[in-house]
């Protein structure tokens, strides 16, 4: 029998831990609801709630995301990673309205890289659509921008990643200096050279300089 959002709802209540969520709250600054389940037990419930999964994936991962606890959004962002290959540029706006619910850098961060990235690589019309998020003024935004080539390694565009650089270089905030400089780390190591390039030539922050240098 199919197991309804409802059920999957009940599960994780169920397995509500008050000491875990005090914790979780607390590492996230008390921005954010918990549930306190930890990661190990939530892929235990979703690998559970998949066996039998038969929806929408983008819909139901928005019904997750309007519920309080953390864990929701989590679940969702599963979800979404695991049937990101039925997503089309059309759902694009949708994700992004999700990912604008209460961002920090635990569901931006999947995301860019585990959701958007992906579809970015079969379409250029959602590929030109992120890159143009480095200009927005929301920071999350740029931050998808920055990070949605992430696990691209060989295939990272190299010019594409130097510009992001260039875009986000002055804006003073934290989570977009440390999104660059993550991103160059990452890079660095398939090409090191590259990032020493650009390390070289960009007047970066020492956050961002800091962060891409730790494989160089």
């Amino acid at each position: 029998m199919e197991m309804s959002m409802e059920d999957l709802l009940r599960s994780m209540k169920a397995e509500a831990q008050e000491e875990n969520a005090f914790y979780m709250e607390k590492y996230m600054r008390h921005q954010f609801s918990f549930l306190g389940i930890k990661t190990p037990e939530r892929r235990a419930l979703f690998r559970g709630f998949l066996k039998s999964y038969k929806g929408d994936p983008l819909k139901d991962a928005e019904i997750l995301y309007a519920y309080p606890h953390r864990e929701c959004k989590y679940m969702a962002i599963d979800l979404l990673v695991k049937y990101e290959k039925t997503l089309t540029p059309e759902d694009l706006e949708r994700i992004l309205s999700l990912a604008l619910k209460e961002p920090w850098w635990d569901t931006i961060d999947a995301l860019a890289s585990k959701v958007l990235g992906p579809m970015a690589q079969r379409s250029s019309f959602v590929k030109e659509h992120l890159v143009e998020l480095i200009s927005q003024e929301d920071i999350w935004l740029k931050r998808i921008a920055i990070l949605f080539q992430l696990s691209y390694k060989k295939d990272t565009d190299e010019a594409l990643l130097a510009f992001m650089l260039s875009k986000g270089l002055h804006t003073g905030e934290f989570f977009v200096d440390k999104a660059l400089g993550w991103a160059l780390r990452e890079y660095s190591k398939t090409n090191k050279v590259f990032v020493q390039e650009v390390l070289h030539t960009y007047d970066v922050s020492s956050l961002t300089r800091r962060e891409a240098s730790k494989y160089l």
